[in-house]
């Protein structure tokens, strides 16, 4: 049986995005958005994820995009729900197997890991956020 939570070979959309930091960068002007109507990170994070349901539902790319966007923006407000960071570490431990590196161009792959570095390191510093 299929874990229903493992991400899916579903590559990003090439008429919204083709590249990881075009899909990064459009997701963070979304995010911010609703932050400056609310100020609060994890709620800013929250409402682009239902706006694009359809996508997080799916459960590829433009999901796994999302969710480092939203932890790195978390991140740098310094508000990181826990549902989040287990949310992306889960995600991220999935990515990390090799499985999805043929959808992104090698340059993408640096700026990925990069990223996912950033939210490791994130994670180290507070261990509370993947307690259960």
């Amino acid at each position: 049986m299929e874990n229903e939570f493992k991400l899916k070979r579903i590559p990003l959309e090439e008429y919204d995005y083709c590249k990881y930091e075009e899909a990064k960068s459009g997701n963070i002007d979304n995010i911010e958005f609703y932050y400056q109507y609310n100020s609060d990170a994890i709620k800013s994070v929250n409402a682009f994820f239902m706006d694009n349901e359809y996508y997080m539902d799916e459960n590829g790319m433009e999901k796994f995009v999302a969710m480092i966007t939203g932890m790195l923006f978390m991140m740098e407000h310094n508000d990181v729900e826990a549902d989040q960071a287990y949310g992306t570490y889960y995600d991220i431990a999935d990515f990390e197997t090799g499985e999805y590196d043929d959808l992104f161009t090698p340059e993408d792959l640096k700026l990925i890991r990069a990223d996912i570095k950033k939210i490791k390191d994130y994670l180290a510093e507070h261990p509370e956020l993947l307690e259960e």
